[in-house]
């Protein structure tokens, strides 16, 4: 087994979208309804709380991983707690997820994995150049092992696996039971949170916050039997983010090409409801630098939609991330270490086309040849190269040919080529760095060219808030009474999230869940 082979395989053995699609989620698109984003906060009309309203203490938006942390702890608080999920179950994106991230669990020191917590914290605040707050790291990470033994303690499920995630910097990924969270983590935490008397209403999406006097007083609902109010002390947004909402995306800095070819990887549910109310009672957007978890594909080969998900044509990345391809941009330059994704971080490489108007992966046969592709993915190439997608992936003789095919200037594009062969020649990337191990001539006719588009997996953030989750203001002030947790208000990552870092993501989840609820406690006891 040749070295280009031996990591494509261990790539696509830790694909995070296998997971996901696992649970349905791969094939889902963007929803044509969603609201319009404007760059300037939304309006709504001014609504007043209905008198005989119900009443509870918190209201929490939303029954994924930090919905359900954050009415645990509501719960166990001693407070009163309504969830409303717009779905018709709990778990939402978290039904994927595969573990969470901890630093000196007692899984880690029955097996002696030993981490200094500052080399955590120092490598993700390098790795954001500084941009992200060496505050809200340590508060994960200083609270991480508790929150894995709070879970444990309400019945969550581990395999007691702990590893790096197969490519990250540390063993800090917690395995869940069976290495989903739709079995070790969503039923046991949905049965603790009913345990403690928590209410879940489904399908019953959070239409609009209540306001007065600058402080969210309840929520507006609209529930299977029609629209009604819930009188709430606290509303914690746990809504998932906004990955399903296009116009939203083009907040985070993607042109409407970028959204209108782009595939999707998430719960069509998650249509940035939260961000949507939370901008209508005026909290400072984040959108701008948000943490995008996206990988590439190629729409002509579309999801991976076969057990175990795993296929080097369209799993994860698929071949166009897989360290072999040429990536050049909309003048035929290269312009990145197309290994990116193997080597660093799985959603590196979404950034590092973001600049550009166009991305193309360059590849020849002798590539195709090495992937190995069953017959299920040899028929959706061969479709492709047939022009079931002329617009996305294109075979010819010379290179000439693709680049005319899609109006690249064929001269520099035969450059390009030549140099990649030279630096395969001499068994060193000096240009952009690409380990040799990657490195592959583009030699054998025919020749491809892709088009690379972004498959949105979740964003990372929209709502900005603190270390509390209480959500801020345009002034970076706290709006009494309102918080948002997990997707919704992550803060830790600033434009690409590092997962290098396994089980940050669903780390924060959990805590940032539990802070708000925490935070919304002595709230409500001030009042």
């Amino acid at each position: 087994m040749g070295t280009f082979e031996m990591n494509r395989r261990k790539f696509v053995a830790g694909s995070a979208v296998a997971a996901l699609a696992a649970m349905g989620l791969a094939s889902c698109a963007p929803s044509g309804n969603a609201e319009s984003a404007q760059d300037e906060a939304p309006s709504a009309p001014a609504v007043e709380l209905d008198p005989n309203a119900e009443e509870v203490d918190v209201v929490v938006v939303g029954a994924g991983i930090s919905g359900l942390a954050a009415c645990v702890q509501a719960a166990e608080n001693g407070n009163s707690v309504i969830v409303l999920e717009k779905g018709g179950a709990a778990g939402g994106n978290g039904v994927g997820t595969e573990g969470i991230f901890a630093v000196n669990s007692s899984f880690q020191q029955e097996q002696g994995i030993q981490i200094n917590p500052s080399d955590i914290v120092h490598t993700e605040l390098s790795e954001s150049q500084w941009r992200s707050s060496g505050a809200l790291w340590l508060d994960l990470v200083s609270k991480s092992a508790d929150n894995v033994a709070w879970l444990q303690e309400k019945g969550v499920g581990f395999s007691g696996v702990v590893d790096n995630y197969h490519v990250g910097l540390f063993n800090t990924m917690h395995w869940w039971k069976d290495n989903v969270g739709a079995v070790g983590y969503v039923p046991p935490m949905q049965a603790a949170a009913e345990g403690y008397g928590v209410e879940f209403r489904f399908n019953s999406p959070a239409k609009q916050l209540v306001m007065a006097d600058g402080a969210i007083t309840g929520v507006v609902v609209e529930g299977p039997e029609g629209e009604y109010q819930i009188k709430a002390k606290a509303v914690i947004l746990a809504s998932g983010g906004i990955g399903a909402n296009p116009e939203y995306l083009k907040e985070t800095g993607w042109t409407q090409e970028k959204v209108d070819e782009m595939m999707v990887v998430c719960s069509p549910s998650v249509e940035g409801d939260g961000y949507r109310m939370a901008r209508e009672v005026g909290v400072k957007s984040f959108l701008a630098n948000a943490a995008i978890q996206s990988f590439q594909g190629v729409r002509a080969f579309g999801n991976d939609d076969t057990v175990p998900y795993n296929s080097p044509l369209n799993g994860g990345n698929g071949l166009v991330a897989l360290g072999g391809a040429l990536w050049v941009d909309q003048d035929a330059h290269r312009f990145c270490d197309e290994s990116i994704a193997m080597v660093f971080n799985m959603a590196a490489n979404a950034t590092a086309c973001l600049g550009n108007k166009e991305n193309y992966a360059i590849f020849d046969q002798a590539y195709i040849d090495a992937l190995g592709l069953d017959d299920h993915d040899q028929e959706i190439l061969d479709a492709a190269v047939a022009g079931s997608d002329p617009e996305s992936v294109f075979s010819a003789g010379s290179v000439a040919e693709l680049a005319d095919h899609f109006g690249l200037d064929a001269d520099v594009l035969q450059a390009t080529v030549d140099r990649y062969n030279e630096l395969v020649a001499a068994g060193a990337d000096t240009d952009l760095g690409k380990d040799a191990a990657f490195l592959a001539p583009i030699a054998k006719a025919p020749f491809y060219i892709a088009k690379i588009v972004n498959n949105i997996v979740v964003v990372d953030g929209g709502i900005t808030t603190n270390i509390r989750a209480e959500a801020l203001d345009e002034d970076m002030n706290p709006i009494p009474g309102l918080y948002a947790v997990g997707l919704d208000g992550a803060m830790l990552w600033r434009n690409v999230y590092t997962q290098n870092m396994p089980g940050t993501a669903v780390g924060n989840n959990v805590n940032s869940g539990r802070n708000a609820a925490n935070a919304a406690r002595d709230y409500i006891a001030g009042l």
